[in-house]
């Protein structure tokens, strides 16, 4: 997930917030002055119990940061590189750019989380315990009224959600850290990462849709939409799972296919100085394509597309040369011998629909985005499990 916000870097790992976070903020401070402050120490006043909600609320931020910042140096530390941490509507993840390539690194890496929570509840807990707070009294799980200092009650919250955090991340269901856990443990055994994933994804979508109907069941039942939240959550593993077990399916499709497999070879390319009135009415409309290569013989110059187009007015489309408007070298590129599943990796990370595909520095051709699905879906449609050779 990309942030929306950017904060700060830690131990080299930036750190972001995505908009959805501020919704989920609000609603955790909102929920605390309602729900436990009010009984936590009803002499409080309004301002106090929103003051102490807002508080607790960016501590148990601060809580999740810190669970995903062990998972993220851990990572570092066995070579995977990271991209940073994403906080957002459902807490934390950590923006890994590869899978682990040991099951035993996918073990110590997921179960750093859960057992950096859970340090953390302990933590609280005794600190709870140095200034003479109950251990249970202090927590939300109490109904009745009582007496607490406000520093007994953010630490009473604080030690029973982490707590909280650390068993929910440990349910053996896909993607959270107990499922990335239990997959690490059937790759261990069987040999077979596709399995173990597949295996993982599968509880992972059932957990979601258990979750799901537990969540809609209770609201109908207790007539109480805060129980919508486990539905949420609920939605968020089964479709997380399933675009997992979709993706691996694509992989399998992919496998063995290169680029030269799906390019469009010997394309025609325009001259920078072609107007760009000649490039949307020659090539754009005309080939149906959304970029051209632009070539100074054989070699790449740069890209000209749609989006630098409309940045033209259409009345200055004659006089305007396209070397005033393309994109110049260097652009992203791909080699024919490339994976076909990287090139569209490429292409998906950057937002972009084509690549140009050099050979030796010299252009042979483009790959898009469009030609790449359509390709895919012919070899699905027709049955054909591997590429021709």
């Amino acid at each position: 997930m990309k942030s929306t916000f950017r904060l700060v870097k830690i131990a080299g790992i930036e750190i972001g917030i995505h908009f959805s976070w501020f919704f989920i903020l609000a609603l955790i401070t909102w929920s605390l002055a309602r729900s436990f402050f009010p009984v936590a120490n009803p002499a409080w006043s309004e301002a106090t119990r929103w003051g102490l909600g807002l508080i607790s609320a960016l501590l148990l931020f601060l809580s999740v940061l810190i669970h995903e910042l062990a998972h993220s140096i851990v990572a570092k530390s066995k070579g995977y590189p990271v991209e940073g941490i994403t906080l957002f509507l459902l807490g934390g993840v950590s923006n890994l750019q590869a899978e682990a390539r040991r099951a035993k690194d996918e073990f110590v890496i997921s179960a750093v989380g859960p057992a950096t929570s859970l340090v953390l509840a302990v933590l609280f807990l005794l600190i709870l315990g140095a200034i003479g707070g109950d251990a249970l009294d202090s927590t939300p799980l109490v109904l009745e009224v009582r007496e607490l200092s406000p520093l007994q009650a953010i630490l009473g919250y604080l030690w029973v959600i982490n707590l909280l955090l650390a068993f929910f991340n440990m349910v053996p269901a896909f993607p959270l850290d107990g499922g990335r856990v239990l997959r690490s443990v059937i790759w261990a055994f069987s040999g077979n990462f596709a399995k173990a994933t597949k295996i993982s994804a599968r509880i992972g979508q059932a957990a979601g849709l258990a979750l799901i109907a537990a969540g809609v069941s209770l609201v109908i039942w207790l007539h109480e939409v805060s129980w919508l939240w486990i539905a949420l959550i609920g939605w968020f593993l089964q479709s997380a799972a399933g675009s997992t077990l979709r993706e691996m399916e694509v992989e399998a499709v992919m496998k063995g296919v290169h680029v030269r497999d799906v390019m469009r070879p010997s394309l025609a390319s325009v001259d920078p100085g072609m107007s760009v009135f000649d490039v949307v009415y020659d090539h754009l409309m005309q080939d149906g394509v959304r970029a051209m290569p632009v070539c100074e013989g054989d070699r790449l110059a740069g890209i000209v597309s749609l989006t630098d187009v409309k940045k033209v007015e259409r009345d200055n489309w004659p006089t305007t040369p396209v070397r005033d408007i393309m994109t110049p070298i260097p652009v992203l590129s791909v080699e024919p011998q490339e994976d076909l599943s990287d090139a569209l990796g490429l292409l998906a990370e950057n937002s972009i629909h084509q690549s140009p595909v050099l050979y030796e520095g010299r252009l042979i051709g483009m790959v898009t985005r469009a030609d790449i699905i359509e390709y895919l879906h012919r070899r699905k449609e027709l049955g054909i499990d591997q590429p021709k050779s």
